[in-house]
């Protein structure tokens, strides 16, 4: 029971990272209707100019880094957004080969070792059960994200008008609120809840140059196990897959360990309901 337990918390602590990375995807989903394949480069983008910029001043680094990045695909998209009869799947492939560029660009500039850096060196004890303290500064993180984003999106005009841009593309337009300029900004935003993500990654089981798809896709299902069309409910969906590759690498090894969290995913797409239905009173 102890070790269940322990390996039950270790997910929670890790699912917090990939509902970092969920949130970005669910907010571009229901603000621009495109997925961007590379919100997972945006996190290592961030950790590696993080871990080679000491101090403070590596982290605004990291996070501004990866505010460009985002900012970059968001304009790819809004570029591609003009042309006449364009093709959806366009979208998804230019933010996949921009992943692919950020993958290489990390590779030619930091070089192919892990990027790791761990404050603690001791573990902490609570009732038998060892955790890192890093685990519980990444929940708070995590957390301190959340409440901002609530409050951003649901206390300030900004986020009334990029709901009702969401809600109503043309309706928006209509009453005089600045849709691209809106999309563009929830680029920024993922941009940032990216680097963030890679940042306590960083701090806690390391990432090297090529993790960047491993981590869009561990965000892509925790965004739609729970339902795409909410960024809260994606971060539920982090936890959960987090939980699940913790008790998978727990209690079984090899190809089974790592193919568990994403047939839990195959297994919503099959038969749930949850991925595929609008929130109530819109999308956002």
């Amino acid at each position: 029971m102890l070790e269940f337990t322990e390996l039950l918390i270790a997910g929670l602590f890790l699912g917090v990272t990939y509902g970092l990375l969920a949130i970005p995807i669910s907010i571009l989903f229901v603000s621009t209707d495109k997925v961007d394949l590379a919100v997972g480069s945006y996190a290592v983008l961030a950790a590696a100019v993080a871990a080679n910029i000491p101090g403070p001043f590596g982290i605004v680094v990291a996070l501004l880094s990866a505010c460009l990045a985002a900012s970059v695909v968001g304009g790819i998209f809004m570029l591609l957004d003009r042309r006449p009869n364009q093709d959806p799947l366009a979208a998804v492939l230019a933010s996949f080969g921009f992943a692919m560029f950020l993958e290489s660009l990390v590779l030619t500039l930091y070089g192919k070792n892990p990027f790791l850096r761990q404050l603690f060196s001791d573990f902490l004890s609570f009732a038998g059960i060892r955790f890192s303290p890093q685990a519980p500064i990444n929940s708070a993180v995590a957390v301190a994200m959340l409440v901002g984003l609530y409050v951003l999106l649901y206390r300030t005009s900004w986020g009334r008008d990029m709901r009702a841009s969401a809600a109503n593309h043309r309706g928006a337009l209509l009453a005089g609120i600045p849709v691209p300029m809106m999309q563009w900004s929830a680029y920024l935003i993922a941009g940032f809840l990216a680097g963030v993500a890679g940042l306590l990654i960083l701090h806690s089981t390391g990432i090297d140059f090529a993790a960047g798809l491993h981590l869009t896709l561990a965000g892509f299902g925790a965004a739609i196990l729970f339902g795409l069309h909410s960024p809260f409910r994606g971060f539920l969906g982090g936890l959960t897959i987090g939980v699940v590759e913790a008790l998978s690498n727990g209690y079984t090894t090899g190809f089974v360990a790592h193919a568990a969290p994403l047939v839990v995913v195959l297994l919503v797409l099959c038969f749930g309901r949850t991925s595929l239905e609008q929130v109530r009173g819109g999308r956002a």
